[in-house]
């Protein structure tokens, strides 16, 4: 019975050592639980009993390094990355297939009420982190939410044709200018970079019709694009050959004119000169201008006076 008694005691006084190692071990890792370390491109939040400590933004918010709070009993780090693009992609309105029940299906309601099914590629940044502590669950959720119902505000005003070609920059940017307003006023300290429309399409059942007007649009656009490159083309080769034609009229009208003053002053001074010696005046015209002509024959053949046979050898 003593042996047993013994025995026991040896148990009880291994499993007291035991569990004061353990408590021991518990105590040590609560107490070094509150020691975090905050990363580059991150901020730490404290929150002591579910509210934030500090008064002042600066105290607030805890820059990369060892963050000592308290044990996670008393102290909650929050941890947020402010440097970090994010990137979320919203299908809250879109649906790859048919639509035979609208109403178990994701899609938007354009502005000539046609029915397109859509969705957006988002990046964001963290610019508040506070706020984002404070008022963010779930960031996924909220983003969802926002840019969701600016998809569906800013289709309400878009056609569908709109939508689907020239006028996808237009949409996209004012579906981040609403959703970033949705986001402040929730107080979500989020900021919204890029919001792109990747995919958007008629339902299934008419996507092919749909696919068909959009080509024939692209082509009609391409034609008008080819067109006025030919029209402006042909109109700048036009005005170069206006130019060059203009331009030699001008020099041809220039040489015209000095050519003819050059004659009228030869004109006049050779009149004065007949009004005082016609007869030498004729005389020597009528030998300038026979020594001309001749200067223009190749050959010259005298044929004596009786003669008419004229032998060119």
């Amino acid at each position: 019975m003593k042996k047993k008694n013994a025995v026991f005691e040896d148990v009880l006084r291994s499993i007291s050592r035991y569990f004061v190692v353990l408590v021991i071990a518990v105590v040590i890792f609560i107490c070094c639980s509150g020691i975090r370390f905050v990363k580059s491109g991150e901020v730490a939040l404290v929150l002591r009993f579910g509210k934030l400590v500090g008064n002042t933004y600066e105290e607030q918010v805890h820059e990369p390094g060892i963050l000592f709070a308290f044990p996670y009993i008393i102290d909650e780090v929050v941890i947020v990355p402010t440097e970090t693009v994010m990137e979320r992609t919203v299908k809250t309105h879109y649906t790859n297939g048919y639509m035979t029940t609208l109403r178990n299906n994701g899609y938007v309601i354009t502005g000539d009420s046609n029915i397109a099914v859509m969705q957006v590629s988002v990046k964001y940044t963290i610019t508040d982190p506070v706020a984002y502590a404070l008022n963010v669950n779930n960031v996924d959720s909220i983003i969802d939410a926002s840019v969701s119902n600016a998809m569906l505000e800013r289709a309400a005003c878009t056609d569908f044709d709109d939508i689907m070609t020239t006028g996808k920059e237009k949409y996209s940017s004012e579906v981040k200018a609403l959703a970033q307003k949705n986001l402040n006023k929730n107080g979500a300290g989020i900021t919204l970079s890029t919001v792109e429309l990747t995919t958007v399409s008629a339902p299934e059942e008419v996507r092919s019709i749909y696919e068909q007007v959009n080509t024939a649009s692209v082509n009609a656009e391409k034609m008008i694009k080819e067109a006025n490159q030919y029209r402006d083309n042909t109109l700048i080769k036009a005005r170069a050959e206006a130019n060059a034609t203009v331009s030699d009229a001008n020099s041809q009208h220039a040489q015209s004119v000095s050519s003819a003053n050059a004659d009228l002053a030869s004109f006049w001074g050779m009149l004065e000169e007949f009004e005082a010696n016609p007869e030498v005046v004729k005389t020597r015209v009528h030998s300038e201008k026979t020594a001309a002509i001749l200067s223009k024959i190749g050959k010259i053949y005298v044929v004596k006076d009786g003669d008419n046979t004229i032998i060119i050898k």
